[in-house]
């Protein structure tokens, strides 16, 4: 079983590194010593029961996770999706963001990850598209809704000199 620390602020394991690697989560840090992994992946492990996280020698719940660590509103819906695609057969783990995930299956993949009637700016989605693209990531929207469902869209780059007009 893993056990999950935090170090410098960060979530580290630094036993049983193989069990971590096999996982596919966190970046092995070196000046850690160990696997830093993001909120959404220590959320997985404790919710999956391959783990727990330790502060202070004592073992946090799930709720504790959360309500102690969780430095943004995305960090939930990340660790929704994070287990959706699980679930379904993809080794995704926390991406370049803090609303990102990635995986690679028959490609390279990153997933932006927002919920149901949250605004997203053009900019803001304009910019996370060109990092997907120019990291040769192919882009997808993950939206969660109100019930934990996960729909993904496929995001395709538009250039305006591509648009015709049309008549209607």
């Amino acid at each position: 079983m893993l056990e999950v620390h935090v170090r410098d602020g960060k979530f580290v394991v630094t036993d049983n590194l193989d069990e971590v690697k096999e996982l596919n989560l966190g970046n092995y840090v070196r000046s850690f010593g160990g696997v830093v992994l993001d909120v959404s992946e220590v959320a997985y492990i404790m919710y999956r029961n391959l783990g727990k996280l330790v502060v202070d020698g004592k073992e946090l719940t799930l709720d504790e996770l959360f309500t102690y660590y969780s430095r943004s509103q995305n960090d939930w819906i990340k660790f929704v999706v994070l287990c959706d695609l699980r679930d379904r057969g993809r080794k995704a783990k926390a991406g370049f963001s803090d609303n990102s995930l990635i995986f690679e299956r028959d490609g390279k993949y990153m997933v932006y990850v927002t919920e149901e009637n949250s605004p997203i700016t053009p900019n803001d989605l304009v910019n996370w598209l060109s990092s997907a693209i120019s990291k040769e990531y192919e882009p997808l929207i993950a939206v969660v809704d109100a019930h934990g469902d996960v729909t993904y869209y496929e995001l395709l780059s538009v250039r305006a000199y591509d648009l015709k007009e049309v008549i209607v």
